[in-house]
């Protein structure tokens, strides 16, 4: 394989592509799967121009899980390359129909503002889905990560492990204060599943890979629990689900695009699941309002 500078290789015949969504690259003779595709034509040109002036070509696309920032670019590989998209099942669906991810978030027809390049990619064929485990074809194992999103998986090659968006850099939680997560419960379990874990390297979506990742998962549930603790105090004496909303938004000075609050919403509410689930606090209707309040 020829060397190309946007090509980092980490560790054997596997590399990435460095960007807002790092791209996995493992190569197997002349040909290679890439791991995600970034969220965007640009993105997706930019893989296909880098693996083909590194002498390789795209046999398979995996996608660890359907938001736009991972599948963005599929669309133009595959008018350039003769690839196999895989994904995990569920995810399938939303990447073949990405306009359920905004209806999804929205709650019903979505208005077009919810309809940009961030919540909705155009869509792309997934030729087959893969379950957990060694995959005979490629020779890649795949890991359920649930919590982020549907059902993301995880691919190892060797001793490197791409582990999506299971985990988000302490500067990502900084800014963003609430981490989107479709499942904050299993996002949890996942977090414990990988600390008990031991790969050469990580590679996280959207930071650098690493070699040890325990601090970070640390960094990560204390971001969890501190979200868990604010709505477990906001709801000690009742409250509404509109203003535990603002307040939240509001405690961690979060600015909002319409994108950006139902993302919030959602993940607002996986916290309030899961509290629920657990008894520890309840719902009820009032004044055509819904209002939360602390059980124990």
């Amino acid at each position: 394989m020829r060397p190309v500078r946007e090509l980092r290789k980490i560790f054997g015949d596997i590399y990435y592509i460095p960007g807002r969504t790092n791209v996995g690259v493992v190569s197997r003779d002349d040909w290679c799967m890439v791991i995600d595709t970034g969220l965007d034509e640009d993105q997706g040109r930019r893989i296909f121009n880098v693996v083909r002036e590194a002498g390789l070509r795209i046999k398979y696309i995996f996608n660890t899980h359907s938001h736009a920032d991972h599948i963005g670019g599929n669309d133009i590989i595959l008018d350039r390359a003769e690839a196999k998209v895989l994904a995990p099942s569920l995810e399938s669906y939303f990447i073949e129909n990405p306009v359920l991810e905004p209806l999804f978030l929205y709650g019903s027809h979505p208005p077009e503002s919810l309809k940009e390049k961030f919540l909705m990619a155009n869509p792309s064929k997934v030729d087959r889905t893969v379950i957990e485990g060694l995959d005979e074809e490629t020779g890649f194992r795949y890991v359920s990560l649930p919590g982020h999103s549907f059902n993301m998986y995880g691919v190892i090659s060797d001793d490197v492990f791409f582990i999506a968006d299971a985990i988000f850099s302490e500067n990502s939680i900084k800014k963003f204060g609430v981490i989107y997560h479709f499942n904050v419960k299993e996002a949890v379990k996942t977090l414990i599943k990988l600390e008990k874990m031991n790969f050469r390297y990580y590679v996280p979506s959207h930071f650098e890979p690493v070699s040890d990742i325990g601090s970070i998962i640390k960094v990560n549930l204390q971001s969890i629990q501190r979200v868990r603790d604010l709505i477990e105090e906001y709801t000690s004496s009742g409250i509404s689900l509109e203003e535990l909303f603002s307040n939240i938004l509001r405690d961690f000075n979060l600015e909002l695009s319409p994108s950006m609050y139902f993302l919030y919403s959602s993940a607002l509410k996986s916290y309030i699941s899961w509290l629920i689930d657990e008894k520890i606090i309840d719902s009820k209707f009032d004044d055509g309002r819904l209002f939360l309040y602390r059980l124990r």
